[in-house]
This record gives C-alpha cells, structure tokens and sequence, in this order.
C-alpha cells in the first residue's frame, strides 16, 4: 500500500514538472523580439537561416528600379543619337542630289580652257578683228534670267515650300513631311523633292524622291492628289522604283499619294502653278442645255434595264461644251438599295461600238463609310445594252448638239 502511494506522488510530480517547463517555454517565446529565431537546442544542432527583414527586401527593389531607369535613360539617349545621325544622312542626300541637278546648269555655262604657251614655230593665233574678241554663244534652253527676275523666282520657290507644308499641317496628314521642293517649272510641276514618309507615332521610316511634283484635285469629291513623277520610294534600306517606266535606271513613272477628305480649294490659290487649268475653273455651265431636261432624260435611260441594278444622276452642276461638270451619280442594286456613290468633276458619255461609255475624272466614290479616290483619277461605265439611237434622240450631251444656240 506505501509502495502504491510513492508511485502516485512521483506521477504527480512528474507531471507537475513538466507543466513548469512549458510554462516557461512559453513565457520565454514571449519575452523574445519578433523576428529572432529560437536558439538551438543543443551544440550540435546547426542555427536556422535568417529570415530576411522587409527593409531589406524594399533596399533591393529600389536598387533594381534605379538599374532599370538608368539603363531606360542610356536606350533614350541612343535612340536620340540614332535620329540625328539617320536626319544628318538625309541632309547630305539632299545636298548631293542638289549638287547632281545643278551639274547640267554648269556644264552650259563657258568653261575657262588652260591656254599653253605659244610655240615658235607655230602657226600665229588669228589677229582679233576691230570689234573685238567675239562674245561666247548663249547657252541654249532657257533664256538667262535677271538679278530681279532671278529673286523673284526664288522668293516664289520659297512661297510654294512653305504653302505645300503649311497645308499639310493645317489638313492634318502626318504621313509624309516636305524636305525639298525644288524649283517652279513653266510646265506646272515643282522639283526635284523630297518627301519623308512618317509612321503613326511620327518617326521618319522612308524617304520619296522625285523629278516632279504636281497637284490634282476634285471639288465635287473632296479629294486632293500628289502626284511624284520620276522617282523611287526608300525603305529600310531598300529602293523601289515608281510604278511605270523612268527616264533612267532606278527611277519609276509615278507615284500619286491620295489625300481623301481634302477640299483642295484653299490649295488652288497659294499653288495655282501646281494644278492643271481645269482644276482651277470652278464647275462651268455655257447655258445651251436645260439641266433639268437633261437630268430627267439621262435617269430615263439609265432606268431602261435594271435587272442588275441601275445608275441615276443624283447631282448635275452644269454641261459645258458637251462635258457635265460637277456630278453626283449613285448605283443601286435590283431592288433599288443604294451601293455607292460617285462623285467626279467632269463626266464625258461617248459612243461605243456596243452602247455606251461614261467616264468620269478626277473624282472619288463611297461605299458605306469608305471613300476612295478614282483609281489613275477615272472611274468607267460600259452599258453595252444601250441603244445609241435612243440616246441621240433623247438629246444628252456628248452624242447629241445641243437643243438651242449659246
């Protein structure tokens, strides 16, 4: 019984003890700093690895950050030497294409000749005659132009470069940017010019060179032209020659860049020279026709076969000399649902061998929200079902006189 009784005390104290021993675990887990690891149990036992502080972490971070700006600032800093250098070759292109245009001038003009000594023994140069030694011939082209006429050809080359960008900038075309307009030519072009091709952001990505450059527009469409004669595109260091055969290797017909949604009335006066006559008389009427008649007598026959849609003159600003001028003309499918529309400046009908042709020019069309320019600036439509005769008889312009005298 005394043997029971020991037993239990020790079981008691037993557990008592280790009651107090978690007790000041605990307390002593308490009385630690956050973040200090527990020391190790034994000697033998290797010490956990320190966890990193936040300070620590937020000190690396930084220190990339900074890295990553710097090395931003250096790809800025190339990036700004790469355009000066790439603006820098343009400029020497320009100046030696410059300097070939002028080569022709210079060849025209008298070349002083290196005179060797007299020989002896040589034939005695001819005496000069009383009036003198004989005046060098006059180049042969252009006539040689005044101080004053000279200045005042300059100051117009100088009006019509800052006419051509200032438009540009007021239209908001921010494809392409004048470099160099050249010289004003009595035959209505300017050149040679150079003009850089721009990407969305505005970095210069290819250049255009031309002989010749010159204007069309279209009142009725909205639409304005540029059109480079003699040329090449250039473009990540390749050459494209312009659609079209070139006056020498290397250099194309011609390359027209369509400018849609452009009136090209605020461009007819500053660059009157650039544009073609007809581009600068507004839409004419010489009075033979009744435009109503006219109108009414067109839309008649067009109306005759419809089993594959129809056209319709929907606007008509006037006939002259057989031509309409100003024209609306729409296409409707066979169940009457408007297609497109056409506008042009001029509009010609002429006879066919099989019915009749109409051409309009210098015009653009609209198919839903989409305007395109004429494509080479003529749109064509063959009825080869027409009868010619109806439409003699009916009195349209073009096939028929006019019904009264001027």
């Amino acid at each position: 019984m005394a043997n029971l009784v020991e037993q239990e005390q020790a079981h008691g104290l037993g557990r008592r003890a280790v009651a107090a021993a978690a007790l000041l675990a605990l307390a002593g887990a308490c009385d630690r700093p956050a973040g200090e690891p527990a020391a190790a149990s034994s000697r033998g036992s290797s010490e956990p690895a320190a966890v990193p502080r936040p300070s620590d972490e937020s000190a690396r971070l930084r220190e990339e950050l900074d890295s990553a700006r710097a090395r931003i600032a250096a790809l800025e800093v190339d990036l700004k030497a790469a355009a000066a250098e790439r603006i820098e070759r343009e400029q020497e292109w320009l100046r030696y294409s410059k300097a070939l245009t002028q080569l022709a001038s210079a060849t025209e003009k008298p070349v002083a000749t290196f005179q060797p000594i007299a020989d002896a023994q040589a034939e005695p140069a001819p005496a000069e005659t009383a009036e003198g030694p004989k005046e060098p011939e006059a180049a042969s082209g252009e006539p040689e132009r005044t101080a004053e006429e000279a200045a005042a050809a300059a100051k117009r080359d100088r009006e019509i470069e800052i006419s051509l960008r200032s438009l540009l900038a007021v239209e908001q075309v921010t494809s392409y940017e004048i470099l160099e307009t050249g010289t004003l030519s009595a035959e209505g072009f300017t050149g040679p010019v150079v003009l850089r091709a721009l990407d969305e952001r505005g970095h210069p990505v290819g250049t255009l060179a031309a002989d010749r450059l010159s204007l069309e527009g279209s009142r009725a469409a909205r639409t304005l032209t540029i059109v480079l004669e003699n040329g090449y595109e250039k473009r990540g260091g390749e050459t494209w020659a312009f659609e079209g055969p070139g006056t020498e290797p290397g250099r194309g017909g011609i390359r027209r860049i369509e400018l849609p949604e452009v009136d090209p009335s605020p461009w007819i006066a500053p660059l009157a020279e650039l544009f073609r006559p007809e581009d600068q008389a507004p839409p004419a009427d010489d009075g033979a026709w009744d435009l109503g008649a006219v109108r009414a007598s067109l839309n008649l026959l067009l109306r005759e076969d419809v089993t594959g849609g129809w056209w319709r003159l929907a606007g008509l600003g006037g006939v002259q000399a057989g031509v309409f001028r100003d024209v609306q003309v729409d296409q409707l499918d066979a169940s009457g649902k408007l297609e497109r529309k056409l506008f042009a400046d001029r509009m010609e009908i002429t006879e066919q061998e099989n019915g009749v042709k109409i051409e309009l020019t210098d015009g653009a069309q609209l198919r839903g929200a989409t305007k395109a320019p004429f494509l080479d600036g003529r749109y064509r439509i063959f009825l080869p079902r027409a009868s010619i005769e109806a439409w003699k008889r009916a009195g349209i312009p073009g096939l028929s006189e006019p019904p009264r005298a001027h």
